[in-house]
């Protein structure tokens, strides 16, 4: 009866010894948030302007490499990741486990209320020159105490021939892109973008 108990009992104790605890970490990282805090001692740090990315699984900072004559922000990543945006919009992603890119500069701001169609690519999945269209849905403005004034505008972003719709976000103060949350594919959660601008 005792070595019945006893085998099983070996058994484990044998194979405990033999796992490599690195595995932990690598599911502790599968289930959890990697979370980035940017405080004001964090902003002052930086030398360069910069956004904290956001999707529901990680945070990222990409730091401001260029600006193009026609206001197109180029942001890189640590692991040479592209984010080129517009007004806030995302016009094209490199390196991201998803990718979009717009095929015209699209005009996005807190003062165009407007539709705006263009043509789009995406990768993982492949979709090659898809429409797709922005249309403005609503826009709040707010004072704060300092007299800054606040915009939030809303637009929706749908491509009919593969059923997709979503909710585009963008916050302006004193016309100046804040923060943007925006799907960039179907089949992803939103991206949610924080910009920091350092003059």
């Amino acid at each position: 009866m005792i070595k019945v108990f006893l085998f099983p009992l070996l058994i484990i104790i044998n194979s405990c010894a033999s796992i490599n605890y690195s595995y932990f970490t690598d599911f502790k990282n599968a289930i959890s948030r990697n979370e980035l805090i940017i405080d004001d001692l964090f902003i002052e740090n930086q030398d360069f302007s910069f956004i904290k990315v956001s999707n529901s699984k990680n945070d990222a900072v990409f730091v401001l490499a260029s600006i193009s004559s026609v206001g197109i922000y180029e942001w890189i990543g640590a692991n040479y990741e592209r984010i080129r945006t517009k007004d806030g919009l995302i016009l094209e992603t490199v390196g991201l486990e998803s990718d979009i890119k717009f095929y015209s500069n699209l005009l996005i701001t807190h003062n165009n209320k407007g539709i705006f169609n263009s043509h789009i690519d995406l990768y993982n999945p492949d979709l090659v020159f898809e429409e797709i269209s922005l249309q403005h849905h609503s826009s709040k403005t707010h004072f704060t105490e300092n007299g800054d004034k606040v915009v939030t505008s809303k637009f929706l972003r749908t491509s009919s021939a593969i059923g997709w719709r979503s909710e585009d976000i963008y916050v302006y103060k004193n016309g100046i892109i804040q923060r943007s949350v925006q799907e960039i594919n179907p089949l992803t959660g939103p991206l949610e973008i924080e910009f920091y601008f350092k003059y």
